[in-house]
Formats: C-alpha cells, structure tokens, sequence
C-alpha cells in the first residue's frame, strides 16, 4: 500500500458561518501559512470560487468566467505536486451533490488523505444572516415571507441545500470516512474572534498565535431599515441591472456593501414562533451530526441556542424612516459617483499626456514606464542618470 505524503482540507462550508472571516486571515498571510507547510492553491481566493463553479458543473455556461473551466484539476495538479498539507475553502462548496462532491475527492488520488471541513452556526442567527445575503443578490422576498417560506423545508431550496448541515456533510462524506470529516462550530454571539480562529487553524496544523487577526472580520452586516431599501430598490429595478451583470458591481458591492453598511439600523432577528422552530430545527442538525460519527471542533451544544424568554416581535419600518434612509443614501450614492467621475478624468487625463509623449519622444517614454515596474530596469536607468550627469559636468567645463 503506498504511502500517504499529505492531508488535503476541503473546506466546503457552509456560507454565513464565519468562512469569510478565516479566508480574510489566511489568504492575506498566505505566505506564513505555507512557511506553516499549508498551500492555498490557485492564485488567489476568487480561484476557489471559480473551483466551486467548476465543480458543481456550472464552468463553460455563458454567464460563468472562462477561467473556470478546468480549474478543479489545476488546482490538484498544484495540490499534488506540493510536499505539504494542502487547503481549498469557499462556502459555496457546500451545494455540490454528492456525485459531483464525490468526482471533486477522487479526482485528488488516493495518495492524498483527504479531509472535509464544514463550520457551523445556529439557525436563529442563520436565518437573518441568509436573508440579508439573498436581497443582495436581488431577492425581493420580504423577510417574514423569506422565513415562511424556509419553514416549509421544500427540498432543492438553495438555503436548505446549503445550511442543512446533516445533508452537507453525507454528500461530501460519501468518499471520505467519517473520522477524517470535521465540524467545527461557530462559538456563540459575543464570543472573541479568536475563538473561531483557534478552532479552525488547529484542525489545519498551523500555529493560530502567529497569524495577525486585525482588520479581519466577517460580511459587513445591513441593518433591518438598509435591507428593506435594498429588497425595494430590487423590486423597482425590474429587469435592469441583470444578475449575472451589472448588479454584484453597482448595486451589492457599491449600493449595499460600500454605502449601505455605513449607516446604522436594527438588528435583524427572528420573531415570535420562528425563534422557537430554530431553536428546534437547530437541536435536530446537531443531534444528526452526533449520529453520523464525525469529528467536532468545538461543543455542537453551540449550535442550540437557548430560547429567549419573550421573543421579539418583528420590527417595522416606517415610511417616514425609509424616506430619511432613502435620502441618506442617495446622497451617499451622489458622492461616491462623483468621486468615480472625478477618478475618471484624472486617469483620462493621464492617459492623453502619455499618448502625447509617445508621440514625441517614444523610447524614452515607453521605458520610464517599464522601469517603474522593473527592478533591473530602474538600475539601468540609474546608472544612465550618473553617466550622463558626468557627461554634462565634462562639457560644461570644457
């Protein structure tokens, strides 16, 4: 039997459960993790998603990026090839089925040891944390139609497709045995970052005290009152601004994350009976994680959250209020516009003046440009300063 040279991690999950926030730390120290003997294959965290694609069969349709296709198997080309333990992490993963979870894990041969990695969050924070997610990419679903509609449990509906952890972890467990499939659980609301960090960087072998936590969080949050605007901003928008588009770049990065976010709102909760079915619905997930045998990180006790004594009643938002955010907005979104249009004119601007010396004096403007970006060009340039500053100094005295 031959060897196992390496542990590969597969972290598949699941969305809104703290993935954004250990990506951040890990590909921006990407370095120190592999002086850690961990690899991040592909060029940047963007790959990993493009890999998803590529995985669950979507790479080659006309909205997908070209560079998808194929990306899977490069990225186990690079896994294979490097000595150490290897990991590829993004949360969308978790919608695989499990022919295609299980082609994903045989494709990587059966010299690796492969592990799945899948992390976990109650259901009363999930749920407002998903629905938030969904009107940024143009649902128009109200959040108590959003939580009726998740109540039924329809099958193939893509938040239980992704946050049925029980289901995630059968399909991606159908090539991997269970005692090399991981759970670790989100510590509950108010716990300290570092917490999720330790639990999760320990399962990879690395050294959780040498990584810099600062400056890396999770999805910035909307408030109740911007995520009304927004699901209503999505309603008017008809057919414009399509998603696949225009819309991830002018409206859910620009609108919501840059402008939206900056201003304050209600907590987004569940109300009356919902808290109760998520209390429940998350005791069932964490009593069939603990049936199927895999490894916990963490206590799945963090996954039933206790429910409070007298739950909130569902807040409202007043036209009066939505009309001051409206404004509060729209203000922002004119001047971050005018901001753009300004950078507009400037990098124009720029672009006509080195039209113009190309124009006139073309080898000697074509190699300024090369050497701002190469080392061993700036030199040459260098020494040319001093040579031809002697020679000046040479003709003026003579």
């Amino acid at each position: 039997m031959r060897a196992v040279t390496k542990r590969i991690f597969l972290h598949v999950g699941s969305p809104k459960t703290g993935t954004t926030f250990l990506q951040q730390v890990l590909w921006s120290q990407r370095g120190l993790a592999r002086e850690q003997g961990l690899l991040l294959p592909l060029e940047s965290f963007h790959d990993h998603y493009l890999a998803t694609l590529d995985v669950r069969q979507l790479a080659g349709r006309p909205e997908t990026p070209p560079r998808a296709a194929g990306i899977w198997q490069r990225a186990v080309e690079e896994a294979v090839a490097w000595d150490g333990d290897v990991l590829v992490s993004h949360e969308l993963f978790a919608a695989a089925t499990e022919s295609q979870a299980t082609a994903a894990v045989e494709a990587l041969g059966v010299d690796a040891e492969v592990h799945v990695v899948l992390t976990a969050r109650d259901l009363v924070r999930q749920i407002p944390a998903e629905w938030q997610e969904h009107v940024k990419h143009r649902d128009t679903l109200t959040f108590q139609e959003f939580v009726a509609q998740l109540r039924e449990e329809r099958k193939g509906t893509w938040f239980w497709r992704v946050q049925d952890y029980p289901r995630v972890l059968e399909r991606w467990s159908a090539a991997v045995p269970a005692e090399r499939v991981h759970v670790v659980t989100v510590p509950p609301a108010g716990a300290p970052p570092e917490q999720l960090w330790t639990r999760f960087a320990g399962l990879l072998g690395l050294e959780p005290e040498a990584f810099d936590l600062g400056g890396h969080r999770a999805n910035t949050s909307l408030g109740y009152e911007q995520a009304e605007l927004l699901r209503r901003v999505n309603a008017a928008l008809g057919d414009r601004l399509p998603l696949p588009g225009p819309y991830p770049v002018d409206v859910k990065d620009l609108f919501a994350q840059t402008l939206l976010t900056r201003q304050p709102g209600a907590k987004i909760a569940l109300a009356g009976d919902d808290v109760g079915y998520a209390v429940e619905r998350s005791r069932r997930m964490a009593a069939e994680i603990a049936a199927l045998g895999v490894d916990v990180v963490g206590d799945l006790d963090e996954l039933v959250p206790p429910a409070p004594a007298s739950p909130p009643a569902h807040p409202e938002v007043t036209g009066e209020r939505l009309l001051q955010e409206s404004v509060t907005a729209l203000a922002a979104l004119l001047e971050a516009c005018s901001g753009q249009r300004r950078e507009a004119q400037q990098s124009l601007r720029r672009l006509t003046e080195l039209e113009d010396r190309l124009a006139t004096r073309p080898v000697r403007t074509t190699l300024a440009a090369v050497s701002e970006r190469s080392r061993a060009v700036m030199a040459v340039r260098r020494v040319w300063w001093r040579v031809a500053g002697r020679l000046r100094a040479v003709r003026r005295r003579a």
